[in-house]
């Protein structure tokens, strides 16, 4: 390597990554620096002090070294496809801002209302929409699934934060209803079907580096059977259950989430790396453990980088085992960018041959279309108050993903069920397995090849039914269908309407040669909600309430609450359920607040009283039959409340608010921070 060279890669180590000095400001870099201890046994490295205290078992010197390494063969490229995020974002400003004046006398669904959509930039790229035509490779690279990836995708999603959580997931299938019907214990044994496990470390994980280790360490114990926990309080011991243990598949960071725990030569290295790397580093031996969920990808661009970067670790990876074979890394891209939707092949092709499927995930897939158009005042968000946004706003989504991997022999996999019953209450019980009914069903119905789930408990009941669809599929009669459907909603009142959904016609939706086909995919061809206003107080209330708590939840360390919510069941009850929040679900919630508010439907004045009134609420902690609390004010909450507040007001009221929530409170996470008194205040002051 030339010294030119060598500088020139050492000048691209040392400065900051564009985007990341958006979440760690310079002057706060600059106290995480001088807080840092630089690691003897890898030059350039430097950590926060409290990961010394009780160092994890998985940072060696090697693993490390191997990390730094990695990092120093790819940050020029990342830094490249970062700084084209940036460029792509003010394009992207700047046409939906001169699309207003242009859109003023045309109607909202014509054809001939003017968006984003197909725009090329000056280098003569479309920068949202699907891949020109012209000159297109028509050739794509074939999908080869390893065996023990095959198959129909019943996913449980959550964090591996504690070794208690972690057993529970890989031993979902054996969690039973009270009283499960023997056609549900039926359909299971039949099916012979492994769950999979998301194995979060991004959207339901608060990213403070000790408990991202811990997950790591727990995920190894998973991995080869051995992670065992005892609950002194309940004298309970807790192991995995070898028989049909779920498939851990691990979710990193996204790509523009720096680790301000881990300095390399004064600059963050980047999360989704470091994560990535640490994990392939320790568990290589083991195909399995390299399967992996990769978040809010934009593009083939940035698809390509992704490749480098695994193709750069697995080299280095074969020179420390040379009986390592490349190409054992597989990958489910989850496909949640307005942008991405459109670009499925190209990014399956970036990613060959590491790519195997893909997913969609809704909640940021909207919450990400909503900051696409957010400068457009006619975009309406799908409310966040409809239970059906999957049914009926996600169709073309769907089948554009079924469209683009089927042909190549790709898994398609469709998004969350989060809607969970509350304990003990037969009404919550009935009106959660309804929904959870249809919004199987009607995936399967597409002809994706799976879902999430956000409990446990929905496990056994998904693969019953992703077993009885297969056969109804076969026979056309649907026989076991129909009495698992009959066994679960016995109430008639709700079975026949929920029989006739199940076995009737999927919603229209658009064609691919409708005009407004590219709008329809991205659920951006709504001109207002049938079931209420995105600027109706009960929907501006809900958003506040559960944006509220979640914020709070995640400021104490925890990426994914259950939030009390309210369902309506058939013959009009609102019944109490509560709606499984990850960070997902909040960044769709501010942009919908933003927006009503940024757009005058909503006055600045009204937000701030509902806001004070909900505050007010929590803060009394007193449950009321169709509202209830689920992070309450006190102990640790009660200190991170404030923060929580302060970073709804910026999100909402700012003209022009940060892109992603974690650029307001990833400072939170890093322990400088959070010993303050007052960690806002603190934080403000150095900003």
């Amino acid at each position: 390597m030339s010294q030119t060279t060598e500088t020139k890669e050492r000048t691209e180590i040392e400065s900051a990554l564009p985007l990341y000095e958006n979440m760690i400001s310079p002057r706060l870099l600059e106290r995480l620096a001088e807080d840092s201890v630089a690691v003897q046994s890898c030059p350039g490295l430097s950590m926060s002090p409290q990961l010394l205290e009780k160092p994890s078992s998985l940072e060696t010197a090697a693993a490390q070294q191997f990390i730094c390494r990695l990092y120093e063969h790819t940050a020029s490229h990342l830094k490249q496809i970062l700084r084209q995020r940036v460029l792509d974002r003010s394009f992207i400003d700047e046409v939906t801002l001169s699309c207003v004046s242009l859109n003023q006398e045309t109607d909202y669904l014509s054809p001939q209302y003017k968006t984003v959509l197909g725009a090329h930039d000056a280098q003569k790229r479309l920068v949202v929409g699907p891949h020109p035509e012209e000159g297109r490779d028509s050739s794509h690279k074939s999908i080869e699934i390893p065996s023990w990836l095959a198959g129909d995708q019943v996913t449980l999603f959550g964090p591996p934060d504690t070794e208690k959580m972690s057993i529970n997931a890989m031993n979902a299938i054996h969690h039973r209803l009270t009283d499960e019907p023997a056609i549900v214990t039926q359909l299971v044994e039949d099916s012979m079907l492994t769950p999979r496990w998301g194995a979060d470390s991004e959207d339901s994980k608060t990213p403070i580096m000790k408990n991202l280790l811990r997950a790591n360490e727990n995920l190894i114990g998973c991995y080869d059977g051995s992670l065992s926990f005892y609950d002194e309080r309940r004298a309970k011991s807790y192991s995995i259950n070898p028989d049909r243990k779920s498939l851990p598949v691990k979710r990193i960071p996204g790509l523009a989430l720096p680790d301000g725990h881990h300095l390399y030569h004064g600059a963050p290295l980047p999360l989704h790396l470091y994560d990535f790397a640490l994990h392939l580093f320790h568990n290589h031996r083991t195909p399995e453990a390299l399967a992996f969920y990769i978040p809010k990808l934009e593009n083939e661009e940035e698809a390509k980088y992704l490749a480098t970067l695994i193709d750069h670790a697995e080299r280095m990876i074969q020179e420390l085992d040379p009986d390592y074979q490349r190409g054992t890394v597989k990958l489910f891209v989850v496909f949640e960018n307005p942008r991405a939707i459109f670009r499925i092949r190209e990014i399956a092709d970036a990613l060959h041959p590491y790519f195997v499927g893909g997913s969609l995930g809704w909640h940021d897939f909207l919450a990400s279309t909503a900051r696409l158009f957010k400068h457009d005042p006619r975009y309406q968000i799908p409310v966040k108050a409809d239970p059906y946004i999957v049914i009926n706003h996600i169709r073309e989504s769907h089948h554009i993903l079924c469209e683009a991997l089927k042909p190549i022999g790709g898994i398609a996999i469709g998004g969350m069920y989060g809607t969970l019953y509350e304990d003990h209450n037969p009404a919550s019980f009935e009106v959660s397995i309804v929904g959870y009914i249809k919004d199987v069903c009607t995936q399967l119905r597409r002809g994706l090849d799976g879902f999430w789930v956000a409990h446990p408990n929905f496990v056994r009941l998904g693969i019953a039914l992703v077993h009885a669809w297969r056969l109804y599929e076969r026979d056309q009669v649907g026989g076991d269908l129909k009495s698992l459907i009959a066994a679960l909603v016995p109430n008639l009142k709700e079975q026949v309407p929920l029989l006739d959904f199940v076995f009737g016609e999927d919603v229209t939706g658009l064609s691919q040669d409708h005009p407004l086909y590219q709008r329809g995919v991205l659920a951006a061809d709504i001109e207002t909600s049938e079931l209420i206003s995105n600027s109706d107080e009960a929907e501006v209330r809900y958003n506040i309430f559960q944006a509220l708590q979640y914020l709070t939840d995640w400021l104490c360390g925890n990426g994914c609450v259950a939030l009390p919510a309210q369902l309506n069941n058939a013959v009009g009850e609102s019944v109490f359920v509560r709606v499984m929040d990850d960070l997902a679900t909040t960044e769709r919630s501010r942009w919908e607040l933003w927006a009503e508010v940024h757009h005058g439907r909503v006055s600045k004045e009204e937000f701030e009283r509902i806001l004070e009134e909900e505050i007010v609420f929590i803060r009394a902690g007193i449950d009321q039959e169709t509202k209830k609390i689920q992070v309450h004010w006190q102990g640790e909450a009660a200190r991170w409340y404030p923060v929580a507040i302060n970073s709804l007001r910026s999100l909402v009221l700012n003209d022009d608010p940060v892109e992603f929530v974690p650029e307001l409170i990833l400072p939170f996470t890093f322990e400088i921070v959070r010993e303050q008194e007052d960690p806002w205040e603190w934080l403000q002051a150095i900003l």
